[in-house]
């Protein structure tokens, strides 16, 4: 099978694909998009569409920046993820950073710690 693009992605927009094999939705990039609802309201949709006919997902976030408007976008994504608790779903999240990445490092845990998300907040090796 071949991989989903489900947002391309550009110098803004953070590109966001589906891997069916791995069952690995990835989001990376840059997001810094002037209307962050236009890329996060459809990738709520999508997701809520798969869990809807799977049970598991695997999520990996990995940004090298994202701004105010994307992140609260974000957050509210992965407060809607946090919704779908284990015995039923199996979901998996992910924040990936670079070593030197402070400021990303500093953001997963704040939304781990604060808006209720079960993730693994991790740095690239």
């Amino acid at each position: 099978m071949s991989i989903e693009i489900i947002q391309a992605g550009s110098n803004n927009i953070p590109r966001i694909t589906y891997d069916p094999e791995e069952d690995i939705l990835s989001i990376t990039g840059r997001s810094i998009a002037e209307r962050p609802e236009s890329i996060y309201n459809p990738l709520e949709e999508w997701i809520r569409n798969h869990l809807g006919r799977f049970n598991q997902l695997r999520v990996v976030i990995f940004l090298e920046y994202i701004n105010s408007g994307s992140s609260k976008a974000l957050r509210d994504v992965l407060r809607m993820l946090s919704g779908y608790r284990q015995p039923q779903y199996r979901v998996r999240i992910t924040w990936l950073y670079e070593e030197d990445d402070e400021s990303m490092h500093e953001l997963g845990e704040h939304y781990r710690d604060s808006a209720g998300v079960n993730m693994d907040v991790q740095m690239v090796l």
